[in-house]
């Protein structure tokens, strides 16, 4: 599989077992407001053979610039902070939400996959990814294998995936509740990188309503196990005032600790699609899903697209997309003098936004052509997350805002080539 597209595969396939071969590409714009940026390039090649079999490779880009929340909180007066890799250090405005903008990242994504319909009712499709960053390796395998009914009325799925990652952060793997030092200080690490596990497992059904509509039921479940923390996020320590201990008054460092949450985590989701071909084939497409995991998060997703045809080769498809969740057990938005666990005391905390409770709202539109030689569509969406009341605020952090709005724009572009 390795060599897919070369002249050794195609002279060990035979010259007549490449049938043909179909290329799509996609780019994605993604800006927050005053925080981050990306820009994505996907390009999905497959390889049809004699046999029915198709063989599918991925390559994707990602580039990530701009700034990325910290964890700490905003307060009445300006913030020194050391940057998570311990070399150098910014400064955050008052009555601002504390932003590191060096944030940078970018990663490249390779992923094959093997299609195969081995008879009338069953298809098995394997597949191999590897993505890299310049902080994380990822490698995975999965399998899917499906069977349809002779009346092809109703198709049963299941698959499995697993990952091995590792983790590498700048400055190495930090130490659970530590201070955070000067610049050039003794920094709480614990070692270079670290590593986890996934194993992902879906099962699903879909069921034929009529000629018009058809139905969708699946479960999935996701075991992750090793190092789960953020390395680069960091939660405030805030005296009986509600203001961040100033840990050096000579350069205005606050004090502030790496986080800590569990080294497992297992997430299940019931999900529930219907799809339907309306009148002049307008297509209603809706799906529901539910999440919930041992870290006490449950969230709701619902999702509503409905492609408008203008004529027999345009459409408009409006998107709506509502989500919401709670908090994590263990989300904490800051920590009291006197009150910092100690590391390995079996205590977890941590201050991202993306474990505490919030509301996302995603409204788009696409424009496409489809019924023509090189299909293609654009959508523009808006995206804004609305976080939860943080509780406990008391003296100055009840004048601060401390779960801000984070809304964000995004442009993708898709074509057939």
């Amino acid at each position: 599989m390795a060599a897919l597209g070369t002249g050794d595969a195609k002279a060990q396939l035979g010259k007549d077992d490449l049938l043909n071969t179909d290329f799509k590409g996609s780019l994605l714009y993604y800006t927050e407001t005053d925080r981050v940026s990306a820009i994505e390039a996907i390009i999905d090649g497959t390889y049809f053979l004699n046999n029915r079999d198709t063989i599918g490779l991925r390559l994707t880009f990602d580039s990530l610039t701009g700034a990325s929340a910290s964890g700490a909180v905003p307060t009445d007066r300006a913030q020194t902070f050391t940057r998570p890799s311990g070399n150098g250090d910014y400064t955050t405005d008052a009555n601002e939400t504390p932003l590191d903008d060096t944030f940078l990242d970018t990663r490249y994504a390779v992923a094959l996959n093997w299609n195969r319909k081995w008879d009338g009712n069953w298809q098995s499709i394997v597949g191999a990814a590897f993505s890299n960053e310049y902080d994380y390796r990822s490698l995975s395998a999965n399998a899917l294998v499906s069977y349809q009914t002779d009346d092809r009325n109703r198709t049963y799925s299941g698959g499995l995936s697993f990952f091995s990652d590792t983790i590498s952060p700048v400055g190495g793997v930090p130490a659970s509740f530590g201070i955070m030092d000067n610049p050039g200080g003794l920094q709480p690490r614990l070692g270079d990188e670290d590593d986890k596990t996934v194993i992902d497992a879906l099962f699903s059904f879909t069921q034929v309503i009529d000629s018009r509509s058809l139905v969708q039921f699946s479960y999935s479940a996701s075991a992750s196990d090793g190092y789960l923390n953020d390395p680069y996020k960091f939660i405030s320590v805030v005296g009986a005032d509600g203001r961040p201990i100033v840990q050096d008054p000579a350069t205005g460092l606050s004090q502030v600790v790496f986080e800590n949450r569990p080294d497992s985590r297992l997430k299940q989701s019931f999900f529930v699609k219907y799809k339907r071909d309306m009148f002049d084939s307008h297509v209603f497409d809706a799906s529901y899903r539910f999440m919930t995991d041992d870290w006490g998060i449950n969230s709701h997703t619902l999702d509503l697209k409905y492609k408008w045809r203008l004529n027999d080769v345009s459409y408009l498809q409006p998107h709506l997309r509502i989500y919401q969740q709670n908090d994590a057990d263990f989300f904490t938005p800051f920590l009291t003098q006197g009150n910092v666990p100690a590391a390995g005391s079996g205590s977890y905390a941590s201050p991202d936004y993306r474990l505490g409770e919030m509301m996302a709202y995603t409204v788009g539109l696409e424009y496409g052509r489809d019924n023509v030689e090189r299909p293609w569509s654009i959508s523009l969406e808006y995206y804004l997350q609305d976080l939860g009341d943080r509780d406990g605020a008391f003296g100055e952090l009840r004048n601060q805002d401390l779960s801000e709005d984070v809304s964000a724009f995004m442009v993708r572009f898709n074509m057939d080539f």
